[in-house]
């Protein structure tokens, strides 16, 4: 399924997936208040919109694309260019999220002491709505720190492995924690609804923490010249990293990695570079093929 844009925030688009609309729809059916529900929907969303405008909002600071933001069920995902493996910028960008929502119920408690002062009456409308926007942010903020990869308490537990090392090794471990927590997550859940006392989503949190944290360690791996499927990745019976620049032409020797000191900015090699590097292409005639605007082979003359 897609997603219909709804506007746009700081220039940002933003989404909201049609998984959603369904399951506003079906809970609207299913309550004798259908209002209240649905304002209730969108203070919940509004609260999450504003959590990923505050990751997003920190990465356009830092100079990177923020493509949009799209709201699902599960929460909400804001699309971003390739984020550098620098500990700092990843750790900054993860908090400003859950900072955003603490800041919210900050806001919350300091309308509900000035209401109090000023003999606001309790268990009143307002006061009541306080309440839930201060639960509903303590929430969010609190559950997005979990560490499991990839939500933000699982990439700030990346940003601080990486300090001490490599960026691949760093991801392999945060996505390791991140499985066993989706475990957790899984049959705790279960447990619970089976003892019939009410039905929780943390078993789709549970696969999404599990699919989402694979696909982004396969992306990692990758980066890095690294096939991405686990022991296929690591040759055959030797223990050691298969590197693309292995496969080079010729079977030309390995080069070896540029120095990199832990936790220091790196941006990994492409592909091309990589291909140079094992006897490819150089440098010189990769820009020359990019900036070429005609068929690349030459005209073979069959009667030559």
């Amino acid at each position: 399924m897609g997603s219909i844009k709804i506007g746009n925030a700081f220039g940002i688009p933003v989404r909201i997936h049609l998984t959603f609309l369904l399951l506003a729809w079906a809970l609207v059916l299913f309550t004798t208040d259908p209002l209240g529900l649905l304002g209730m929907i969108g203070v919940v969303f509004g609260c999450v919109l504003l959590h990923e405008l505050g990751h997003s909002l920190v990465a356009r600071g830092f100079g990177l694309r923020v493509a949009d933001i799209t709201l699902w069920p599960l929460g909400g995902m804001a699309r971003m260019s390739e984020i550098p493996e620098v500990p700092r910028i990843e750790a900054l960008i993860a908090i400003a999220g859950p900072a955003v929502n603490f800041a919210l119920a900050g806001i919350a408690v300091v309308a509900l002491s000035a209401g109090k002062a000023l003999g606001l009456q309790e268990e009143s409308g307002p006061e009541r709505f306080l309440w839930f926007f201060l639960l509903i942010n303590v929430l969010q903020g609190g559950f997005n720190l979990v560490p499991a990869f990839p939500m933000d308490g699982g990439r700030l537990l990346r940003a601080f492995l990486g300090r001490k090392r490599d960026w691949l090794a760093a991801t392999e471990l945060a996505v390791k924690v991140g499985r066993v927590i989706a475990g957790l997550f899984l049959v705790g859940s279960l447990l619970v609804m089976v003892q019939g006392r009410s039905f929780c989503m943390l078993p789709l949190v549970a696969l999404f923490v599990w699919f989402e944290g694979t696909r982004e360690l396969w992306s990692v791996r990758i980066r890095h010249g690294i096939l991405p499927f686990g022991a296929g990745a690591r040759g055959f019976g030797t223990g050691a990293p298969r590197d693309v620049g292995d496969m080079g032409a010729g079977g030309a020797e390995p080069q070896p990695e540029e120095p990199h000191e832990p936790g220091a900015a790196r941006r990994p090699r492409t592909w091309l570079q990589r291909l140079s590097s094992s006897g490819g292409f150089s440098e010189e005639e990769i820009r020359r093929l990019e900036q070429h605007r005609g068929p690349l082979r030459n005209r073979i003359d069959p009667y030559a």
